[in-house]
C-alpha cells in the first residue's frame, strides 16, 4: 500500500488492527501516523488512548500490553511504535508478538514504524502476512512536482507547472523542506489563489541569495560579468548547479519557442501562454529572444546537455565547469569541449 492509499483508506475509516509504516521518507511516515490519530481519537481522549514508545526503550511485552488495551471514555485506542526496528526480540518474545498479529484486538490501531525494516527477517516477514504494510519512500525526482501541486491544491490554492518545477529546484527532494517552503509561499500570497513563478522566486530563492530568474535576465541581456558575479553568489549559497542547468535549459526553450511564435505573428496574449511566462514579463523576454540567433540558440542547448554531463560524469571542478557554461550561453562559444579540456 502507498501512503496516498493508506490517507485515503484512513479517511474512509477503514484503519487496520496493525500497520507497518517503513521506509526512507519520515515526513511522509509522520503525515500518516497523524492522520490515525486524528481521525480516530477527540482531543479529549488522547491523553487516555494513546501510547508514543520506542523501540530502544521498551520491549515486546510491554507493546502487547498497550496494544491489548481497552479504550477509555472511547471506542478507539492508538498505540505508535517508532524505531520498531530496534525492538528487542528474542525468540519467545517473537512468537508472542506473532500470537498478537494473529489475534488483534479490534478497538486498537497499533502503528508501528520503521526506518529500517528488513522485510526478510522476522518479525517483518509475519508482519507482511499478518499486518497492513505501508512503504514511505522518498520520491523520485520526477513524481516531486506533482506532489508539490497535489499538496498545493489540498491546502487551497493552485501554482502552475513552472512554480512547482523552479520550488522543486530550489529546495530538492526533502518533503519537510518542501512543505515549510509551501507554509511561507501561502503566508507570501495571502488571499492570491494561484501561486506563480515569480513568487517562488521571491519568498524560496530571496533566502537563498540571487535567483535563477537574476541570473537569466543578465544572461538574455549578455552582461558576462553580472551573469558571472550572480552565478558566483548561488554558487556560494549552496544552490545546485543541476537546478542552474535544468532552469537555465527552460529559459532558453522558451526563447526558440518564442523566435518560432513570432514568425507565425501570433498575438501577444498567446506568445505569453505559450512560452510560459507571465504577459508583464513578455516584452521583457522577447528583447531577450532578439539578442540569440537560431545558431547561438542551437549552440546553447548543446552546451546545456554537455555541462550536465560533465558535472555527472567528471570530478572537474564545478564552479570553472559553471563558468564556462555561463560564458558559452553569454558569447556563443562553439568550440565548449576544446575549452572544458583545459580544465
Amino acid at each position: 500500500m502507498t501512503p496516498q492509499e493508506f490517507l485515503d483508506s484512513v479517511q474512509r475509516k477503514k484503519i487496520f488492527p496493525v500497520t507497518l509504516l517503513h521506509g526512507g521518507e519520515d515526513f511522509l511516515i509522520d503525515e500518516c501516523v497523524r492522520a490515525v490519530i486524528e481521525t480516530t481519537l477527540d482531543e479529549g481522549a488522547k491523553g487516555f488512548n494513546l501510547d508514543v514508545v520506542y523501540g530502544s526503550k521498551t520491549d515486546v511485552q510491554e507493546v502487547i500490553a498497550h496494544a491489548s488495551a481497552f479504550p477509555m471514555m472511547g471506542d478507539k485506542r492508538v498505540v505508535v511504535v517508532k524505531e520498531f526496528e530496534k525492538l528487542a526480540t528474542t525468540d519467545p518474545a517473537k512468537e508472542i508478538f506473532k500470537a498478537y498479529l494473529e489475534h488483534p484486538l479490534a478497538s486498537t490501531c497499533l502503528l508501528l514504524v520503521s526506518a529500517d525494516a528488513d522485510l526478510r527477517k522476522k518479525p517483518f516477514t509475519d508482519l507482511k502476512k499478518l499486518a497492513e504494510v505501508v512503504e514511505c519512500k522518498p520520491l523520485y525526482d520526477n513524481q516531486v512536482p506533482d506532489w508539490i501541486d497535489r499538496r498545493i491544491r489540498e491546502l487551497g490554492k493552485t501554482a502552475d507547472p513552472e512554480s512547482c518545477r523552479l520550488l522543486h529546484a530550489y529546495v530538492g527532494n526533502s518533503l519537510r523542506a518542501l512543505q515549510n517552503e509551501i507554509e511561507k509561499l501561502f503566508i507570501f500570497v495571502g488571499e492570491k489563489k494561484t501561486i506563480g513563478a515569480e513568487d517562488v522566486s521571491e519568498v524560496v530563492g530571496a533566502s537563498k541569495g540571487y535567483t535563477i530568474f537574476e541570473l537569466q535576465n543578465a544572461i538574455g541581456r549578455k552582461d558576462l560579468r553580472e551573469a558571472l558575479r550572480i552565478l558566483h553568489a548561488m554558487l556560494e549559497a549552496g544552490q545546485s548547479p543541476q537546478m542552474i542547468i535544468v532552469m537555465l535549459t527552460r529559459f532558453f526553450q522558451q526563447l526558440w519557442k518564442l523566435s518560432e511564435l513570432k514568425s507565425k505573428r501570433t498575438p501577444d496574449v498567446a506568445l505569453a501562454r505559450e512560452i510560459g511566462v507571465n504577459p508583464f514579463f513578455l516584452k521583457q523576454v522577447v528583447q531577450f529572444q532578439s539578442n540569440f540567433s537560431s545558431s547561438h540558440l542551437e549552440n546553447s542547448f548543446r552546451v546545456l546537455l554537455e555541462t550536465d554531463t560533465t558535472l555527472k560524469t567528471t570530478t572537474r571542478d564545478k564552479q570553472g565547469v559553471m563558468d564556462l557554461l555561463v560564458y558559452s550561453l553569454v558569447k556563443g562559444v562553439p568550440e565548449f569541449e576544446q575549452s572544458l579540456s583545459g580544465l
